[in-house]
């Protein structure tokens, strides 16, 4: 009777373990960001470092790549027609994102202020009712793209980094009258976020490990009721 017991209790333990197995595996994600400072355009492939994805984790399905851009300017003016004018400035710019040579995203950053202005008031310094200095002038664009090409995912698997380059390339402007003294500075930095989606390697529950402790012990019974049934 014993032995059917036991028989009974290993077979059901063992039903745990192989469920246990089973029912470990669930979609996870996992996300990493780099970014750079502001500086003065134009930026020529300047590198991102992303950490890449350690396959031990599991099973790498897809990348989410998230792109920000943003600038920043100053910008100031002389209207020196004999006119009154209304001038606009125009912070713009190219932002580009690339990998392994290939262009992932293209934004186009733009903000446009309009200022109305005098006459030429006799004085070229930016000020006055004639000119304008402006100061603090932004602008953000953003765009987010998914990759689930399993060719394209290899980049993204293994140790150490995958380096993006991103460039930003200025359009910013002054437009009015023809008679115009203007100046704007520019400058750009970037973010990248990428999301590791993947199913995570299949590891036994704490279930399954102590049903493999009580199969472990059953075993030492059985031997040892062998033991003293042979030794009667």
């Amino acid at each position: 009777m014993a032995t059917k017991v036991f028989g009974f209790l290993a077979a059901a333990t063992l039903a745990t373990v192989v469920s246990s197995f089973a029912g470990a595996a669930n979609a996870a994600s996992l996300s990493y960001s780099g970014s750079t400072d502001y500086e003065f355009t134009n930026i020529n492939d300047e590198q991102i470092s992303i950490q890449k994805f350690n396959s031990s984790l599991g099973k790498l399905k897809g990348v989410k790549i998230n792109f920000t851009g943003d600038m920043q300017g100053n910008a100031g003016f002389e209207n020196r027609s004999p006119n009154a004018a209304a001038v606009t400035v125009n912070l713009a710019g190219i932002f580009g994102l690339k990998l392994n040579g290939q262009s992932l995203f293209t934004l186009n950053p733009l903000q446009a202020n309009t200022y109305q202005v005098t006459k030429f008031d006799g004085k070229v310094d930016e000020g006055g009712t004639s000119g304008k200095t402006i100061e603090g002038l932004t602008a953000t664009q953003s765009s987010t793209q998914t990759f689930t090409d399993s060719q394209f995912l290899q980049s993204f698997i293994g140790a150490g980094n995958v380096n993006f380059l991103f460039s930003a390339i200025a359009n910013s402007s002054v437009t009015g009258s023809g008679n115009m003294r203007s100046y704007v500075d520019t400058l750009a930095r970037a973010n990248v976020s990428v999301v590791y989606d993947y199913d995570p390697a299949k590891v036994p529950e704490p279930s399954a490990a102590i049903g493999i402790g009580v199969i472990g012990g059953i075993a030492l019974l059985s031997k040892s009721k062998k033991k003293l049934a042979s030794n009667s």
